[in-house]
């Protein structure tokens, strides 16, 4: 994980809860979660194991599930 050096929050997805909303519509591996959100799938991969999002990430997931609130599939944190 980097280290942030300006102090401000990195954001993260909250994986558990995207892989459950996509498992509900019936996205069940990494290629299928990463062509519904237009990624590559090994950087789908990182961010499911905790690498920090881009904005680009984010704008993805918030214009593919726009009722899902962001606090629901992302975190912030500073590290």
């Amino acid at each position: 994980m980097q280290a942030s050096t300006d102090g401000r929050p990195k954001v993260f997805l909250r994986s558990d809860r995207y892989t459950s909303l996509v498992a509900d519509l019936g996205l069940e591996t990494i290629e299928e979660m990463a062509e519904d959100l237009g990624v590559d799938d090994g950087n789908l991969s990182r961010i499911l194991r905790g690498q920090p999002v881009s904005a680009e990430f984010i704008a993805r997931v918030r214009l593919r599930y726009p009722k899902i609130p962001y606090e629901q599939m992302f975190r912030e944190a500073i590290v």
